[in-house]
């Protein structure tokens, strides 16, 4: 199985606001786990806000950053999408998506002048938001006999095993999520229960720890 594998993502989803030259820019940034996602963030920013001038963006997903995509949005080539999509990797997050809206104030910026203002609007909505790891954890189920049960809760918790779902029928039931190795943590619940606790793996998720 893998383990010890981690990435960075935002803490939470950010807006920010700077104006430059009578210019508004507007910085959202959002988790997105898919590019159906970004498209579905993008969307709802388009219909919320049709009379802005533009809506640029960028977004970074998968481990190593494996796809990148950013748009300018009919912004001069490379003063938009491009310097958003440099600021997330900069910053080293992934599965993150930024959207900096402009609303023209009637003075021009120069190429310059934008790529600097949808920097600083993308590196401060992030700094917003700020970070959290994301760490490659086992998700599976336990069943074990109601007499042991309060004694395995105890080592779970204390473990700091997430008990997601608990279900008491013939014996009680609970599903898992655990950064441990799935085999380690497998040993150490039989050897708790005398071997009759029954352990299945599920599959693995990243999870903020």
């Amino acid at each position: 199985m893998l383990m010890n594998k981690k990435f960075i993502t935002i803490g939470e989803q950010a807006e920010t606001e700077i104006i430059i030259n009578r210019s508004r820019f507007i910085g959202r940034a959002f988790h997105i786990t898919e590019e159906e996602d970004a498209l579905l963030f993008l969307e709802d920013i388009r219909q919320k806000f049709p009379d802005a001038s533009h809506h640029c963006y960028a977004y970074v997903l998968g481990r190593g950053s494996t796809i990148q995509r950013f748009d300018d949005d009919g912004e001069p080539g490379g003063t938009a999408g491009m310097p958003i999509l440099q600021v997330i990797l900069q910053q080293d997050v992934e599965d993150v998506l930024v959207v900096v809206t402009r609303y023209f104030g009637g003075i021009k910026l120069g190429a310059g002048g934008l790529v600097r203002a949808y920097s600083k609007t993308a590196a401060e909505v992030l700094q917003k938001a700020g970070k959290k790891e994301m760490a490659l954890s086992n998700r599976g189920s336990i069943s074990v006999d109601y007499s042991l049960w309060g004694t395995l809760e105890y080592f779970l918790r204390q473990q700091g095993v997430e008990i997601l779902d608990t279900d008491y029928q013939e014996n009680v039931n609970v599903k898992v999520l655990t950064k441990m190795d799935w085999n380690n943590f497998t040993n150490m619940v039989v050897e708790l229960t005398n071997g009759k606790g029954v352990c299945n793996f599920i599959d693995q998720v990243y999870h903020s720890w």
